[in-house]
């Protein structure tokens, strides 16, 4: 009667005091459970404003979580920042630094996640899972797979036994992370401890190789028998003797169209030869396929015409053809019949459509996208670039702009130069601001009508230069660089600043500059095949090495496309680099990457 008195005459009840401490936790844990991390992280953070320092540490380490989850990074670290970290016992101050690692990883900054992350000896098993987890996103991340890789290994030591779903997933991502690497590296983690990850680098060696082995089952068994308590499931094992049989149905009769006359002759050439040599050095002479070559000429509009005659002269597999309008000409109207391993990228959208296209490329526009990806992982953030005038520079810029602002970088100035200059100093100044400097002077003395001592001062808020040159131009823009005070800027290039012959002397010019090629040129590996081509044609390898290298790659890929092609973490060590294969059916390579040191090319880890 009081209460419908009470509200008769208007007057609300009483308002209930703040939330107690358990009914915080209820909103929090619902709110987690259901993806409300916002929410959670609020309910945690009023739980850590009411709480006394001794749970006060652990609330806000579960709200700067909750944060983080819900992507809201820049507020899980202003949680975190406010801990303090004197009241923080052993496990907490470890929570503490794995949140911090994360946070560092979701800003693309992965050496600074290494950095923050706690040791694992005194963590609790599923911490130190965690941990380990973190450690390989951010090798991954800064571009070292083997390092990942063994992490994944480490973790699987710190997984619930029982756990086999979680246990089955990690031993994926530890084999497709291996199938990453080249076969250098897996013969280095071979040699590496624990003995648990040598033993599971031996086995990703055995299925590099599984092409040439004569009976990978009993080569996976006699592993086996080397590796008695290893725990690499036989999922696995099964995985890799699975893929040979996949990869014995081989072409038979191969039609390769380049151009055998022509301007562009030499360049076919060079890639035919190198086709070839592959060819006789192959791992299995059993198989001998039947190859016919094609002209295509100056390969306009009549390369449709020859790939027709190549495909009803019986051909089961093509190469070719080499120019971006030939490739254009065969991808439009259902014209490819055959696999085709085109040996450029078409323009046209028909291209990505056609299942039985596959594209392959010494693509300048990937390089430069290499370059991005390396100078984030360098710890960069903020890029100047000087390129050529003309088409191929402004390609190569547009690839590396977008690649770097994806990551997050920031580009701040770019200048283009006349290709057949010598004297680069005024898009230099213009891009290291030194004429602004310039203009601040004249306006002094103009004012106060006298000469001024001064000495132009470079922009510094860059952190690096992406240089787009060839090596002459290279060897005429680094001393200038250095001129405009800019010598201890790092420069980042493509390949296409290294001619391909070492030449100390001229190269001495663009020492420092660091740059991705082919493991042809830079690898510490000379393989029987570029011994061959540089004793036949010893005059023309340092000019076409690329092309050469081009060519044995096409040959020895085509076994392992429809692999590349069902399994996007399969990669294939080739002399151009690490090859797979993109959505698109588009190839893409890996490049190394080398530091010239008094003018010669020294290679980067």
């Amino acid at each position: 009667m009081l209460a419908a008195l009470l509200s008769g005459c208007g007057l609300m009840p009483a308002p209930e005091g703040p939330p107690s401490e358990a009914q915080l936790i209820r909103l929090a844990t619902s709110a987690m459970e259901r993806g409300d991390y916002e929410e959670a992280g609020l309910r945690y953070s009023q739980l850590a404003d009411a709480s006394s320092d001794l749970k006060r540490a652990s609330y806000q380490i579960q709200a700067a979580n909750a944060l983080l989850q819900g992507n809201q990074v820049a507020a899980a670290q202003r949680v975190l920042d406010r801990i303090d970290v004197r009241t923080l016992d052993a496990p907490q101050a470890a929570r503490a630094r794995l949140i911090g690692a994360r946070i560092a990883l979701a800003q693309g900054k992965p050496t600074e996640a290494l950095q923050r992350l706690p040791v694992t000896v005194e963590a609790p098993a599923a911490l130190r899972a965690e941990i380990h987890e973190v450690r390989a996103a951010a090798y991954r991340r800064a571009g070292d797979a083997l390092a990942a890789a063994r992490e994944l290994v480490l973790r699987e030591g710190a997984l619930d036994p029982a756990d086999a779903k979680v246990r089955a997933a990690n031993q994926q991502a530890i084999w497709q992370t291996l199938a990453m690497l080249p076969e250098e590296e897996l013969r280095r983690g071979a040699r590496m401890a624990p003995e648990t990850f040598s033993g599971w680098c031996e086995l990703a060696l055995i299925a590099k190789n599984r092409a040439t082995t004569v009976n990978i089952a009993d080569t996976v068994a006699e592993w086996r028998t080397r590796h008695p308590g290893h725990p690499a499931s036989q999922e696995i094992m099964d995985l890799v003797v699975a893929r040979q049989q996949e990869e014995t149905s081989r072409p038979v009769r191969i039609a390769v169209l380049l151009p055998q006359s022509g301007p562009i002759a030499e360049i076919g050439d060079a890639v035919r030869d190198g086709f070839l040599a592959a060819h006789f050095h192959r791992d299995n002479p059993a198989y001998s396929p039947s190859i016919r070559f094609y002209d295509t000429g100056e390969e306009g509009a009549g390369a449709a015409a020859v790939y027709a005659q190549a495909v009803a002269g019986g051909a089961d597999f093509i190469i070719g053809p080499l120019t971006k309008q030939a490739v254009a000409q065969i991808a439009r109207n259902g014209r490819v019949t055959v696999p085709t391993l085109a040996l450029n990228r078409s323009d046209t959208s028909d291209a990505g459509g056609n299942r039985l296209l596959f594209e392959f490329a010494l693509a300048p526009e990937d390089e430069a996208r290499q370059v991005a990806q390396r100078a984030w992982n360098d710890g960069n953030s903020r890029a100047i670039a000087l390129v050529p005038d003309g088409e191929w520079g402004q390609r190569v810029l547009q690839a590396f702009q977008a690649q770097w602002e994806t990551l997050g970088g920031t580009l701040l100035e770019s200048q283009t130069y006349a290709p057949d200059g010598s004297d680069f100093s005024e898009p230099i100044k213009r891009l290291l601001n030194i004429d602004e400097s310039e203009q601040r002077r004249a306006a002094l003395e103009k004012a106060i009508q006298q000469p001024v001592q001064f000495e132009p001062r470079r922009r510094q808020d860059a952190d690096f230069i992406f240089m787009a040159a060839f090596p002459r131009q290279a060897r005429l823009i680094r001393p200038q660089l250095k001129f405009y005070y800019a010598g201890r800027l790092p420069i980042y290039s493509t390949s296409h600043v290294f001619s391909g012959k070492r030449d100390p002397d001229a190269d001495r010019d663009i020492d420092d500059v660091m740059f991705c090629d082919i493991p042809w040129l830079i690898g510490s590996v000379r393989t029987p095949i570029r011994a061959d081509i540089e004793r036949l044609w010893p005059n023309r390898t340092a000019e076409y090495s690329r092309l050469y290298a081009m060519g044995a790659d096409t040959y020895n890929v085509i076994p392992f496309l429809n692999n590349l092609k069902k399994y996007p973490y399969e990669r294939f060590d080739g002399q151009t680099g690490i090859l797979q294969l993109s959505d698109g059916n588009q190839i893409v390579r890996q490049l190394q990457w080398a530091r010239f040191i008094n003018g010669v090319p020294r290679p980067l880890n």
